[in-house]
């Protein structure tokens, strides 16, 4: 897992208004699933279109606590 990616695509999903992020491309598309497998988030993927889309649909309380930790780290909260 890309910690700085999963962190960026949290914090967007985080500061979303209506609850749902959607992200193109593969390396971000991959990195929701990842994440989702993981249990941080709750997401439904598409690889099979150009480009690869993933949409972020709930952030889960292991998420939420991922979230934090990275932000207790001093370069993840100023990436």
């Amino acid at each position: 897992m890309n910690l700085r990616l999963a962190h960026k695509l949290i914090t967007e999903a985080e500061h979303e208004p209506g609850g749902f992020h959607i992200v193109r491309g593969r390396e971000a598309a991959w990195e929701v699933h990842l994440m989702a497998e993981a249990g941080l988030i709750k997401a439904t993927e598409s690889f099979d279109v150009d480009p690869p889309k993933a949409v972020i649909t709930s952030i889960t309380h292991a998420g939420h606590q991922f979230y934090r930790a990275l932000n207790n780290i001093r370069s993840f909260s100023r990436s």
